[in-house]
C-alpha cells in the first residue's frame, strides 16, 4: 500500500466546480499519486452531504480534496474512514480554538450548534472492493458573514484571528496522518470511542425527522456501516441510513 504518512502533493487552483469532481476527472485522465491534495480558492458547485450545496466566500476558507488509498478497508469497514476524518477535524479545530467542538452524524463538525466544517467522501470500487477514496473537506476559516438561513461559524468568528490557509492545511494533514495510522492498524474500537465521545447529542433524547414526521429518540451509537442507531420512546430500537432521517439542531 502506498505510504500516505509521507509527502502530500498540494495542487492549488483558483476556481473549480468542486475539488472532488476535479480529482475524479484527473484520476480518469492520468496516474495520480495517493496523497494528492487539490486545494481551491473557490468552488462554483461545492457539494456536501444529502446533495446540499457548500457555499464559501472566495479565498476565505479551506476547500480541498485528498486522493486516498483506502484499499485496506472493506465495504463493511469503510465508514471508519469517515469516522477518522471527523475525529481528525474535530481534534484539529479544538486544539486551535479551544472551543467545544462536536461531530454531528455522520461527519459534520459543529461549534455552538453551528456548522464549521463538512465532509463528502466518494469511494471508488473495483470488482466490488474498495480501491480508493476521494475525501472532500470544507472548513470555514476566515469568513465572518454567512447567509441568514445557514447556521454556520468559522475559526475567525470563534477566535477573532485571521489564519494562513496553507499553514492550517499542513497542520490538519499532520493530525489526519496520526489518526490514519490508528485506522490502518484497524483499531476500530479506539476510533469508535473517540467518535462517540465527541458525538452531538450522544445518549441524549433529541428530535429527529423522517420524511415529514418529527419524533424524539436517544442516539445509542453509529455502527460500523454508518447507520444511526436510535432508541425510541416506544422502547424499541431502530437503525437509520443518513438519507432516511435527519437530526434536528
Amino acid at each position: 500500500m502506498n505510504n500516505q504518512n509521507l509527502d502530500y502533493q498540494i495542487i492549488k487552483l483558483a476556481t473549480v466546480d468542486s475539488t472532488n469532481n476535479y480529482v475524479a476527472k484527473l484520476v480518469k485522465k492520468t496516474k495520480v499519486s495517493f496523497g494528492t491534495v487539490i486545494l481551491a480558492d473557490f468552488q462554483s458547485n461545492g457539494m456536501g452531504q444529502r446533495e446540499n450545496s457548500w457555499h464559501s466566500e472566495k479565498g476565505k476558507n479551506l476547500l480541498f480534496s485528498i486522493y486516498f488509498d483506502s484499499s485496506f478497508l472493506t465495504t463493511n469497514t469503510v465508514f471508519y474512514l469517515s469516522k477518522t476524518i471527523a475525529i481528525s477535524l474535530r481534534g484539529f479545530i479544538f486544539n486551535i480554538t479551544g472551543k467545544n467542538v462536536l461531530i454531528k452524524w455522520p461527519n459534520d463538525i459543529l461549534v455552538n450548534k453551528k456548522k464549521i466544517a463538512g465532509v463528502l467522501i466518494e469511494n471508488q470500487l473495483r470488482n466490488n472492493e474498495i480501491c480508493s477514496s476521494i475525501i472532500g473537506i470544507g472548513l470555514n476559516v476566515n469568513q465572518t458573514k454567512f447567509s441568514d438561513n445557514i447556521l454556520a461559524s468559522s475559526m475567525r468568528v470563534l477566535t477573532h484571528r485571521e489564519y494562513d490557509l496553507i499553514s492550517l492545511l499542513e497542520i490538519f494533514l499532520n493530525v489526519f496522518n496520526s489518526n490514519m495510522s490508528i485506522l490502518k492498524e484497524k483499531k476500530f474500537k479506539t476510533i469508535d470511542a473517540q467518535y462517540h465521545k465527541n458525538l452531538f447529542n450522544y445518549n441524549k433524547w433529541s428530535l429527529y425527522k423522517e420524511k415529514d414526521v418529527v419524533f424524539k429518540a436517544k442516539l445509542s451509537s453509529v455502527n460500523s456501516k454508518g447507520l444511526l442507531e436510535l432508541d425510541l420512546e416506544s422502547g424499541t430500537s431502530k437503525s437509520y441510513d443518513f438519507q432516511k432521517v435527519s437530526q434536528l439542531i
